[in-house]
């Protein structure tokens, strides 16, 4: 058995020895409390050990709470470019809505936007936004050696892949089918989709011996078919998919004094309206456009109908082209006859039109009226009848009835409902609509997180 170590002994000073020489000697041979000599000098390296990995900690902590707040940013941001009328303002107001809520907070951190993207693999895809944030993070214990902050950063990418489909045929309903194909109604709709912001389970139907051929649908509700709708290889369609914003909500109606009261022509001699030539001054009819017979062509310009009916009876025929015709207080389509030949197209990029390109009917919201049902806008036409534009009602339903066999090589319709029926035989050709200045309305795709 080991023998414990014999205390050390104190040597004690003998007569005449240097006491101060002795009590050194004593001192530094002395073993007793060297830890605590120890501790001391180690501490200080120990505590900031400690704090730097608390440090460490927290900024982990921060970046984790900054990225979740950049995906979240990413992800409005893009629902947000779905909006054919989004810009990098309303994309960015979007974005920094949703980072709020998931910690950003405008005191210690920046946030940017950009759509496309700037950098990364995404930057040909304009239904790709990326968020780009910074946040500045205040120094606890590593203040000594890094300064009173550092600056930490998140990225974000998200894309609806593209958002390349496009619609042809919008309602803004949002309670009642929006779409609606019956009767013999024949309709085809190439290189464009079906899309109605309602959430009934008949959004989109097709009804009687009512036929749909379309590229595919969106509805935020679902579909009622009787077996009429066609769609594309590929289509799955897409129910209780997210709303469409209106595209031409920000436009406004011009509120000038009337040029004339009323406008019937009723000879079989063709004639034209002049107009003003012009899209900032439009040439005002107070009243009823009826042509009963004979045709009038309309030179390009901006035209309204100041609360009167946009009408052509059986002998009756209306054509211009770079033409925008506004209805207001009450005037709508009432009725185009089914033997009646219209072809009206829309301003082009060409025509410098301004906010008024590509629009062909804009019936004022700010005061028409409610209207839906066969009483609403009626257009019939026949086989040589053809519109190329953007048809917008956004209060009313619009119904294309009757003997409707017209072609339209890019005919959009934005309204509170659109019906088909009778033995119309409509054909729409979405693909020719960017040369016909028409706004794409873009069908909402699946959001995600991409980088």
């Amino acid at each position: 058995m080991k023998s414990a170590r014999p205390a050390r002994k104190i040597k004690k000073p003998r007569s005449g020895d240097n006491a101060r020489a002795v009590f050194l000697e004593n001192l530094f041979s002395d073993r007793r409390g060297g830890i605590v000599v120890m501790f001391a000098l180690l501490l200080p390296i120990m505590v900031a050990f400690v704090g730097l990995g608390l440090e460490v900690g927290l900024w982990f902590q921060s970046k984790r709470d900054l990225q979740t707040a950049a995906d979240a940013a990413a992800i409005a941001g893009a629902y947000e470019a779905q909006d054919s009328s989004a810009t990098s303002a309303t994309i960015l107001t979007a974005a920094t809505t949703d980072a709020t809520r998931n910690s950003y907070s405008a005191t210690t951190d920046t946030i940017a936007t950009s759509n496309p993207p700037g950098t990364g693999s995404y930057t040909a895809d304009n239904g790709a936004v990326e968020i780009n944030m910074t946040r500045s993070v205040s120094m606890l214990f590593a203040n000594t050696y890094l300064g009173n902050s550092i600056s930490i950063s998140a990225r974000a990418v998200a894309t609806t892949g593209g958002g390349t489909d496009e619609a042809c045929v919008l309602s803004l309903d949002t309670s009642d089918t929006g779409v609606s194909v019956g009767g013999n109604g024949n309709i085809t709709f190439d290189g464009c989709q079906v899309a109605s912001n309602s959430s009934s389970s008949s959004a989109l139907s097709v009804s009687g011996s009512g036929a749909l051929i379309t590229d595919c649908y969106s509805v935020v509700g679902d579909i009622s078919d009787n077996g009429g709708l066609t769609v594309d290889n590929g289509c799955t369609g897409s129910t209780g998919a997210s709303s469409i914003t209106d595209p031409y909500s920000s436009l406004t109606a011009p509120n000038e004094s009337c040029d004339i009261n009323g406008y019937t022509y009723n000879t079989n001699a063709p004639t034209t309206i002049t107009g003003t030539g012009s899209y900032s001054d439009a040439y005002t009819i107070c009243g009823d456009f009826w042509v009963k017979k004979g045709t009038v062509t309309l030179s390009p310009g901006l035209y309204v109908i100041d609360g009167g009916d946009f009408k052509s009876n059986a002998q009756g025929s209306i054509t211009g082209t770079g033409v925008t015709i506004i209805l207001k207080n009450g005037g709508q389509i009432n009725n185009i006859n089914g033997s009646s030949t219209v072809n009206l197209s829309a301003p082009v990029a060409a025509d410098s039109a301004g906010d008024w390109e590509g629009i062909l009917f804009f019936q004022d919201p700010d005061t028409t009226s409610s209207c839906t049902g066969n009483n609403c806008n009626t257009l019939n036409g026949n086989s040589s009848t053809t519109f190329q534009g953007a048809m917008y009602f956004p209060d009313q339903e619009i119904n294309m009835n009757g003997g409707n066999e017209g072609s339209s090589p890019c005919l959009q319709i934005v309204a509170l409902r659109v019906g088909f029926s009778g033995s119309s035989n409509l054909a729409m050709d979405g693909s020719t609509c960017s040369a016909a200045g028409v706004t794409p309305i873009y069908i909402p795709g699946d959001v995600k997180l991409v980088e």
